[in-house]
């Protein structure tokens, strides 16, 4: 489970808890979130859950877009178009840009889940 804040660039703003098989989208038509925007992707974003922890998915095609996993710290990882990121606790925030402006902005918030290992020890051997 995971929950993503949203917000556009003209100040609207909402949240949506995702669970299980779910998951979160942002683009022009048939998405959680929809705007209108010329340039901008049917399905430009889309947030699932992994084992590990939520992925990011840049499906937006370049028209001048760009997309970034932002850090705590505000560093910017930009995602090339097709190509998909994981969250993490320092970076939780993805931002999608068009035409020089931030038009989405998302903070997925999750819990920290156990390493691959850790998942697959028995109840009484997992480390405290």
């Amino acid at each position: 489970m995971f929950t993503v804040s949203w917000r556009l660039a003209d100040g609207t703003a909402g949240g949506v808890e995702v669970r299980g098989r779910d998951r979160f989208s942002f683009g022009r038509q048939g998405c959680t979130v929809e705007l209108d925007l010329p340039g901008l992707s049917r399905e430009a974003l889309v947030v699932r859950d992994t084992a590990p922890g939520p992925v990011v998915f840049r499906g937006q095609r370049d028209n001048g877009a760009f997309v970034a996993l932002v850090t705590l710290l505000g560093q910017r990882r930009w995602l090339e178009e097709g190509t998909a990121a994981n969250l993490t606790a320092d970076a939780n925030r993805v931002e999608l840009h068009l035409a020089g402006e931030v038009v989405f902005t998302a903070d997925i918030t999750f819990g920290i889940r156990p390493r691959t290992f850790e998942r697959l020890l028995p109840e009484s051997a997992t480390p405290a």
